[in-house]
């Protein structure tokens, strides 16, 4: 019987001191020492789940106020509206002089409600549905400047009602404090966007000049995660759509599926996913149409925010469940852009892991989990980058293929196979070029020679025998010529030599005697002597004209004057044969 009472007398006990208000949380004073107060240890918590409770009946159910159990400010998903209760107590030496902040600006309703002794002085509203201009303060989370009345003790009452997950980072801050600790959560969260906007245009202008979509791709996933963060973190509301309640509502679910548009292309891009599996690739791209048929859907009301979210958690992790088989087989292949692919994932799969215990209320709210996916992404967008440098040193190096496949084609089109001289296609070419540069005191001289005695080489010794005779000979007259001279060979035993830049008549017959010099010595042809000559006409540029085939015509022209006159010569039209010196 002792037991019992015992027993009943400590329940007792227990229920009259859960009953008592505030029972749970601790009276916070505010003295002048302090300059920021974290308030989440001195936070009681009710659930309304009739969502109708206004601050009279929240009064009313005080006894019924619990401190929050789970992870440091956070609540996780909650569809109720939640009601927070801060006892405070301000002495009478003290300002009473605090800002209070809730540094998560994705809150789509607070309604702050101030009491002394119990009694309501004062009713803000916050929250992400609200222009800049209707809020307590202008600033990127939900901030409100409190004057508390000296002396007196004092209560919080928040109602808190968002669609997304409930986080609560509640604090109390001295103005100015506040002030320069924003400074330095905008300077870092511009430096980040920064490096976003400087990969945007980067990629931009790459696509601009190398048409690979993988860059524009690659543009519009750092695009729309970049303006993911933007909004996530407040700098959208208060510096870009400052009086738009509804691109605040948008413009998350909205920039997280046009950056998954732009990654899921990135992917199929990149692994080039259509040539291993065609079927994975229109998987893939059906996904993307998917996810810009949800942004419209979104955009224009036809389904609402929670709607827009879970498609965006459904198509989210599309690209890694399809592209890591991809990028496996291409890593083995030994492709180093999908190595640097899966580092990207890996490092973004740590950011998601932790964004996604954080929004499930699984651990406490700090800088490090608030952050998480921003930096992970951050990793993510750099080790794309260095996939898309690999891809421009591809390019570079199929172009520079491709260019040295085209030089070589044209190098086989204008050149001669069996003494590497041009051919008469390349010729006239290179001549054509340098006529334009000829003047009364720079003369270009075209040398047309034939050589005497070749047939019977050929008929006597074999085909093999005058093709070694020819190039010997192509050897001769190259060795004979300076480095900017032409020597060609246009036919079976004609050779063309074209020497510029020549201040007279007088020089072009010199080098034209050097070159009747050089067939003066007999040839070495399968180790036995052969003697062949040259028979050579030429014209002078300008005076004979300007015209290549004009040119190569009158050297032609006195080249068959000289064979007729006796062979082994040098012959211009307008002027007598000259022998060998």
């Amino acid at each position: 019987m002792v037991r019992q009472i015992l027993r009943l007398w400590c329940l007792s006990v227990l229920l009259w001191a859960a009953c008592l208000p505030g029972a749970a949380a601790q009276r916070l004073v505010l003295d002048e020492s302090q300059t920021r107060l974290d308030l989440w240890s001195h936070v009681t918590v009710w659930v309304d789940a009739s969502r109708t409770a206004t601050v009279q009946d929240a009064l009313l159910h005080l006894n019924e106020f619990r401190a929050p159990v789970g992870p440091r400010s956070n609540l996780g998903v909650q569809r109720e509206v939640v009601w927070l209760r801060v006892p405070l107590r301000v002495p009478q030496a003290a300002s009473g002089r605090w800002l209070l902040d809730i540094d998560y600006p994705a809150l789509d309703r607070v309604d702050l409600h101030v009491l002394s002794d119990l009694h309501p002085v004062k009713h803000l509203r916050l929250g992400d549905h609200l222009p800049l201009a209707d809020r307590p303060l202008p600033t990127r989370s939900h901030a409100a400047l409190l004057l508390l009345e000296r002396g007196m003790e004092h209560e919080l009452l928040l109602r808190v009602e968002t669609s997304s997950t409930m986080v609560l980072p509640l604090a109390l801050w001295r103005e100015e404090v506040y002030r320069a600790h924003e400074s330095r959560v905008e300077a870092g969260q511009g430096l980040l966007g920064g490096i976003a906007l400087c990969l945007l245009l980067y990629s931009l202008a790459q696509w601009l000049v190398l048409r690979d979509n993988a860059y524009l791709y690659y543009a519009l996933n750092v695009f729309g995660l970049a303006l993911f963060f933007v909004n996530q973190f407040g700098l959208g509301a208060e510096h870009l759509w400052p009086g738009s309640p509804w691109a605040m509502e948008k413009a998350s679910p909205a920039s997280v599926l046009l950056g998954l548009i732009g990654g899921i292309l990135f992917i199929d891009r990149v692994l080039e996913v259509r040539q291993l599996y065609p079927r994975a690739s229109r998987l893939l791209r059906a996904c993307a149409l998917l996810s810009a048929v949800t942004i419209g859907l979104f955009l224009t009301g036809v389904i609402d925010y929670p709607q827009a979210h879970v498609m965006t958690t459904l198509l989210g992790p599309v690209p890694m469940l399809v592209g890591v088989p991809v990028a496996w087989v291409r890593a083995r292949q030994g492709d180093r852009s999908a190595l640097f692919i899966f580092l990207g994932w890996g490092l973004y799969s740590i950011g998601v892991g932790v964004m996604a215990a954080f929004l499930r209320g699984q651990v406490d709210v700090n800088f490090w989990t608030q952050h998480s996916l921003q930096f992970a992404t951050l990793a993510e967008m750099a080790m794309w980058m260095l996939v898309l440098g690999l891809r421009n040193v591809s390019i570079r190096q199929a172009a520079e293929q491709a260019r040295r496949e085209r030089d070589r084609m044209s190098s086989l089109a204008s050149t001669d196979p069996l003494t590497g001289l041009l051919n008469r296609r390349g010729l006239q070419a290179a001549l054509a070029r340098r006529l334009d540069q000829v003047s009364p005191q720079r003369l270009s001289a075209v040398y047309v020679m034939d050589l005497d005695g070749f047939k019977p080489v050929n008929d006597l010794l074999g085909h093999d025998a005058g093709d070694e005779l020819l190039i010997a000979a192509a050897a001769r007259l190259r060795g004979a010529l300076r480095e900017t001279d032409l020597v060609a060979r246009v036919g079976g035993d004609e050779f063309v030599v074209v020497a510029d830049g020549l201040p007279d008549r007088a020089t072009a017959q010199r080098v034209g005697q050097k070159l009747l010099a050089c067939f003066a010595d007999p040839f070495d042809i399968d180790a036995a002597p052969c003697r062949v000559g040259a028979t050579i006409g030429y014209a002078l540029s300008p005076h004979d004209g300007r015209d290549a085939d004009d040119l190569i015509k009158r050297a032609d022209q006195a080249m068959y004057a000289g064979k007729q006159s006796g062979k082994q010569q040098l012959r211009h039209l307008d002027e007598p044969a000259l022998q060998p010196a």
